[in-house]
């Protein structure tokens, strides 16, 4: 457990650089001391304790791929590897400097930065004199020692991608605990089996699915993660190997659609396993999930909406309404009144049909192919409720505009399948019923 003080002189600070703050993160849980007070002689003491890690075979493999083949770690033309890197690292932590007012250093801007970095240092930044390949003719970038040291941590953080690595980022102290913590529990598992894989991997190949499952099991494991927390996490799939690599790809997992997360699993965390697992469509073999693409997660992160895979095809849901509204709230930014419009709405469908006994109906609004069909459904529905003395109209011309269809015929479909899984939910034990005459009135409607 890290015993966390407050330190005026701290030579660390958080920059928003993510690898920086992750190389940050990765050092107070290598050390296991919090990062605002340790020092350079506290530093060097696990210096080659990190040397002789990187260099095992599995490691040794990854590096390559983080630092490049020219790094203190992977250089084939140094013969004594390990008195390089230590070096190289004792030595930046002989040019450790507070923290000023203002400086060179593109993450910390806090320090000068001499002499400039390139990518056997820093990823993704400079390759000395070939610098036809970055922007501005480039030889590298502008970051300080301490930066520049707190880098070379980050390997420890990173979650092997299919051949790339994925650095997860977030503004939350809490959440980048956790995620530096799993890193060292890896290398620990590591060092007890004497089986060293390098960076943290399941297996994944695809970069979306890999985040999901990372938030997911921290959701899971950790009871002070809260749908208050506001983290702003991002993964940075990348590699930094020479040779055609593919461009970064940036993952913006928002506020949102996390606190959605925290709900969901922690309410019931069994129809957020069937609601993904639609998303894969067909797996072929179990193991498929991690690489196959998910169209939940791309829908999540891309704001469009998952309402269809709340209703299944037997006309059940999964979840609750208090599931989905909670989605439709924080996901879908639906104000309050306007879900409990829908909600009404439905209620008052669901009553009709009990009463009457027109499952038609229900079919219709199930196979609208329009704003214009589905509209035509609803004056139906409502001509019939007066006919039959149920009183009350369907819905008010404010509710029709404001909250059924208040971008018109754009949101229709979203409109349709949110009173569906109302329908559905209401209707559950009526509909196991009349089963038999529903698929009658499809078959006919059909035919």
């Amino acid at each position: 457990m890290i015993q966390k003080e407050n330190k005026k002189d701290s030579y660390f600070v958080l920059t928003g650089n993510p690898f920086v703050d992750t190389g940050i993160y990765a050092i107070e849980a290598y050390y296991e001391e919090d990062y605002r007070t340790l020092t350079p002689e506290k530093l060097k003491s696990k210096i080659e304790e990190l040397v002789d890690l990187y260099l095992t075979e599995g490691w040794k493999k990854n590096m390559y791929s983080i630092f490049t083949g020219n790094s203190k770690y992977s250089n084939p033309s140094v013969k004594d590897k390990k008195t390089a890197a230590a070096k190289y690292l004792n030595d930046l932590l002989d040019e450790f400097s507070l923290p000023g007012s203002s400086g060179t250093c593109i993450a910390c801007g806090r320090r000068d930065a001499l002499p400039i970095r390139k990518r056997d240092e820093i990823p993704l930044t400079g390759s000395g004199k070939l610098v036809n390949f970055f922007a501005g003719a480039s030889e590298g970038e502008r970051y300080c020692p301490v930066c520049t040291f707190a880098v070379q941590f980050m390997p420890l953080c990173l979650y092997s991608v299919g051949g790339r690595f994925l650095l997860f980022h977030s503004a939350s102290d809490k959440i980048m605990r956790y995620w530096a913590g799993e890193g060292i529990k890896n290398i620990r598992w590591q060092k007890q089996t004497g089986n060293y894989t390098g960076c943290m991997q399941e297996g994944y190949k695809n970069g979306e699915n890999a985040l999901f499952h990372i938030v997911e099991k921290m959701i899971r494991e950790r009871d002070d993660i809260f749908p208050e927390e506001n983290p702003s996490i991002t993964a940075y799939v990348f590699s930094n190997y020479t040779q055609n690599p593919p461009p970064m790809q940036i993952i913006h997992l928002p506020n949102s659609v996390f606190k959605f997360l925290v709900y969901i699993q922690r309410l019931d965390n069994s129809a957020w396993t069937k609601i993904v697992r639609k998303g894969y469509k067909v797996l072929k073999k179990e193991e498929d999930y991690k690489w196959r693409s998910n169209s939940v997660y791309k829908n999540l992160l891309e704001g469009r909406s998952i309402i269809g895979y709340f209703i299944e095809k037997d006309r059940n849901v999964t979840g609750n309404w208090e599931i989905l509204s909670y989605y439709l709230k924080e996901v879908r930014r639906m104000d309050k009144e306007r879900i409990e419009v829908l909600k009404r709405v439905g209620d008052k469908i669901a009553d009709y049909i009990k009463k009457t006994d027109n499952t038609k109906r229900l079919f219709a609004i199930e196979t609208a192919k329009s704003y214009e069909g589905l509209r035509n459904v609803f004056l139906k529905i409502a001509k019939d409720m007066i006919a039959n003395g149920m009183g009350g109209p369907l819905f008010t011309i404010d509710e029709f505009v404001n909250d059924l269809f208040p971008e018109g015929a754009l949101n229709w479909p979203e409109t349709r399948d949110i009173l569906l899984f109302r329908l559905y939910e209401k209707l559950a034990p009526y509909l196991q019923e009349k089963r038999e005459v529903i698929e009658e009135i499809k078959e006919n409607e059909e035919a």
